[in-house]
């Protein structure tokens, strides 16, 4: 399989446009230099497969999120390395997340199936 990184220059939002941006993205919080999501997923396998989707769409962007796990916790930072803040790729691979991780996450007051 053959996939075509492409990178294209980033222009840093303002923080008025990223707030607006994140109306539709309300999971992710943003702290003026980059957003962040946490995610708590049905079990370890859940985890891995949705990192696994985040991973391919990453490097597929040539745009590689900050990633923390544990178990079934996942954080993602994402941030514009070279402008030091958010652009719309950021914003454009957020959305893709959320797409991975709708129906992975745990809901309360149910157990994983382990």
């Amino acid at each position: 399989m053959y996939n075509k990184v492409t990178r294209v220059s980033a222009v840093q939002l303002s923080a008025a446009e990223v707030a607006k941006h994140l109306l539709k993205l309300p999971n992710w919080k943003y702290d003026g230099k980059k957003i962040t999501r946490e995610f708590v997923l049905k079990d370890f396998e859940t985890t891995w497969a949705f990192l696994s989707q985040v991973a391919m769409r990453s490097h597929l962007y040539g745009h590689h999120p900050t990633i923390q796990t544990t178990y079934n916790k996942v954080r993602l930072d994402l941030s514009t390395h070279d402008i030091q803040g958010v652009s719309e790729i950021d914003l454009k691979l957020a959305k893709k997340v959320e797409g991975y991780a709708a129906g992975r996450e745990k809901v309360e007051g149910r157990e994983s199936n382990k």
